[in-house]
């Protein structure tokens, strides 16, 4: 009997306690909620709290102006990884630019480097040591005459590391995933955490990739690269590609894709003429007439420059002295002219000197072949 009243109570203060509860239940809910949605509101540095800490060097630097652009512009993840992109590639054309000048003046004098070349490699053979220093100082000379630093063709490297930092990047945003990114794509590819469904961002970064090669091979971007390495940088390695980035996540697609737009579109504004003078840009060669040229096996090479004999007894002096007129001859040559065609006067002055050139050059091998011959007698009586 005595527990009745102990009972009452306790059923008396559950029912009068049951709203207090309720209200702290309901207030613990909204502050819970308040705090979730503060650790996951976008700001500048919130990737790294989320454990996205890449220390310094570019992966850090992506990291921050991916998120400034994401946070300041309010755009969705796709347009601030487009941002981005472009971004970069407009700090780094100043640097494509210095190397596509340079570009342009080793195609202006790739084929005339081709004789030096071939006379090297003789040299070589033969063990001829003075004959391969002189086509050293020669080239050296060349090089000199011509405006061509050898450093600047580094220049455009300084993008590989930018590239690996956004590989990194986008897939361990992927990998987390950073929140937003499941619904911040576009058009076909909403998920930015898988790949893209129609494979269509891997298929157009390879097309960007062959046409962008295929074009810098006219404005003088593969000078130097041996016959073997074109179809590899062509074909092979655009498919490659492809093929890799069908198993990437969206993310790591649309950068890479931007990317390779973005080159292209660069390769062919340095083809333009009118765009090389403006930024000073030395122009590229001009296609060779049909009355200013000689043909050596298959290779077409202009006849500007003169052959001069290969024996030990040329002077160091006049080697490089004519070599100094030839190529600022040559160079000359290149410049924009402001009238196209020539008169037939220039025209019949040109084939007669060609007649001239033709000439000498069989003279100028038949003597070197006659030097050749006794270097090889000489080496057998010894």
């Amino acid at each position: 009997m005595s527990s009745m009243p102990n009972s009452l109570g306790a059923e008396e203060f559950v029912e009068r306690s049951a709203p207090l509860v309720q209200d702290t239940l309901s207030n613990a809910s909204q502050i819970i909620d308040s705090v979730t949605k503060s650790e996951i509101q976008p700001h500048v540095g919130y990737m790294k709290e989320l454990g996205l800490d890449f220390g310094w060097g570019p992966t850090a630097f992506l990291q921050w102006s991916l998120e400034n652009f994401h946070v300041y512009l309010e755009t969705p993840w796709w347009a601030s990884l487009t941002i981005t992109t472009c971004a970069i590639r407009l700090v780094l054309f100043a640097l494509q630019t210095g190397a596509a000048d340079n570009a342009g003046r080793m195609a202006v004098v790739q084929p005339h480097l081709i004789d030096i070349r071939k006379r090297m490699n003789e040299a070589k053979e033969t063990q001829n040591m003075a004959d391969l220093m002189r086509g050293t100082q020669e080239m050296r000379q060349v090089y000199a005459v011509a405006g061509i630093k050898m450093w600047k063709n580094l220049l455009p490297l300084v993008q590989i590391p930018l590239g690996f930092g956004m590989f990194r990047l986008t897939r361990n945003m992927a990998s987390l995933p950073v929140p937003g990114l499941d619904i911040g794509g576009v058009l076909w590819f909403q998920d930015l955490t898988v790949s893209d469904p129609y494979l269509l961002l891997p298929a157009l970064t390879g097309a960007a990739a062959f046409a962008m090669f295929k074009l810098s091979r006219a404005t003088g971007g593969a000078v130097g690269l041996p016959d073997w390495a074109l179809p590899i940088f062509q074909w092979v390695l655009p498919i490659f590609t492809s093929l890799l980035m069908c198993f990437w996540p969206a993310v790591m697609q649309i950068g890479f894709a931007w990317s390779a737009i973005l080159a292209l579109f660069q390769t062919y504004v340095f083809t333009l003429p009118w765009f090389r003078r403006l930024l000073r840009i030395h122009p590229l060669p001009r296609l060779p007439s049909p009355v200013s040229q000689h043909r050596t096996g298959t290779m077409t090479i202009p006849t500007t420059a003169r052959t001069r004999s290969q024996g030990p007894e040329a002077p160091t002096q006049g080697l490089l002295a004519g070599a100094t007129s030839r190529f600022k001859k040559l160079v000359a040559e290149n410049q924009p002219q402001p009238s196209g065609g020539r008169t037939k006067a220039q025209i019949a002055e040109a084939k007669k000197y060609e007649e001239k050139r033709a000439r000498e050059i069989k003279r100028d091998k038949q003597v070197a072949e006659q030097e050749r011959q006794r270097r090889r007698s000489e080496n057998k009586g010894y």
